[in-house]
């Protein structure tokens, strides 16, 4: 009789010993009631660049080739001037642009033409495969910073100046005011998916909203941190950079939210995504073929607040 007690309570210790643990967990092995899952054992980051100065924005080519553009010094003193030209293979860096002012977000056109913003000019500038700088728009813009284009050439601006705003230009240079509101507070980064929606990640919060083809504006999701960086839409997900967090994040665009690679720390050490480090992430997007994600990071203690930079590269192991 003794015995049979005995097995009655150790079944029962058994059915009472996992209340408290998680049902399922991520790929990483973390637990999935997190708000925030860990994919950062899935990624390895490595560094492509010496350090130059590239401070704004970070587009890639349909040859694979990156552009980066620089910002400026200091978030007070947007004076850059240049964009360069990256190989995806050496990592060289060379001059493709000048005459900017304060270059900020960047994408290409479907014509092969870079389209380049710039915060301090107030305007978005058209580059052309060689490198000629001219005018594009200067209507409705203030403190443009991001940049992307719909399927019917129509460019789309993120105002981060005036409270904050989405600016749309139509191909013949018509510009008007798309969508303002409460929930853009200097709209930093912009992308669009693949059904015509826009993303656009705040600067002065966490916060990444998502604006639907007729210019309904809602709250997607907020990234822990204060600042995010910009932000790009591929293989079917939002990649989002948080400036203050150092880290660099997958939104899926049902609002889902993974880490994948940075500890939180600033620095730029190599290695897998959960060891390795960023300081003030700001550019991104990624390899034509979608398995290299291009971030630049700063590099602390060298030049001023923002500058120098280097291109790192986040991929799966």
């Amino acid at each position: 009789m003794r015995n049979i007690s005995l097995l009655f309570l150790f079944l029962w210790l058994l059915s009472c010993g996992g209340e408290d643990e998680p049902d399922t967990f991520d790929v990483c092995g973390n637990p999935t009631s997190e708000t925030v899952n860990d994919k950062r054992c899935l990624y390895t980051v490595s560094t492509l660049t010496a350090s130059f100065d590239g401070s704004g924005g970070l587009t890639v080519a349909e040859d694979g080739f990156i552009y980066v553009a620089d910002f400026g010094e200091s978030l007070n003193n947007g004076n850059g001037k240049t964009v360069s030209k990256i190989d995806p293979i050496t990592g060289e860096v060379v001059l493709f642009a000048e005459g900017l002012n304060g270059a900020s977000g960047n994408t290409f056109s479907t014509t092969g033409n870079l389209f380049q913003s710039n915060i301090r000019g107030q305007s978005v500038s058209q580059i052309t495969p060689d490198g000629q700088v001219s005018l594009f728009s200067e209507t409705g813009l203030a403190s443009p910073v991001g940049l992307a284009f719909d399927q019917n050439g129509n460019l789309y601006v993120s105002n981060c100046g005036q409270g904050g705003s989405i600016q749309k230009i139509e191909p013949d240079g018509t510009s008007t005011r798309f969508v303002s509101g409460g929930l853009f507070d200097c709209p930093n980064g912009l992308t669009i998916d693949e059904s015509g929606n826009l993303y656009t990640a705040n600067f002065n919060n966490s916060d990444v909203v998502k604006i639907s083809p007729d210019g309904t504006a809602e709250l997607l999701v907020s990234l822990p941190g204060r600042s995010n960086a910009h932000l790009t839409f591929a293989n079917g997900v939002l990649y989002v950079l948080s400036r203050s967090g150092n880290r660099l994040y997958e939104v899926t665009l049902a609002g889902e939210v993974s880490v994948i690679a940075g500890t939180g720390s600033s620095g730029n050490i190599d290695g897998s995504g959960e060891v390795t480090s960023f300081s003030v992430p700001n550019g991104i997007d990624v390899s034509p073929d979608g398995s290299k994600i291009y971030v630049t990071s700063g590099v602390p203690g060298e030049g001023t607040q923002l500058n120098p930079v280097l291109v790192r590269v986040v991929e799966l192991k």
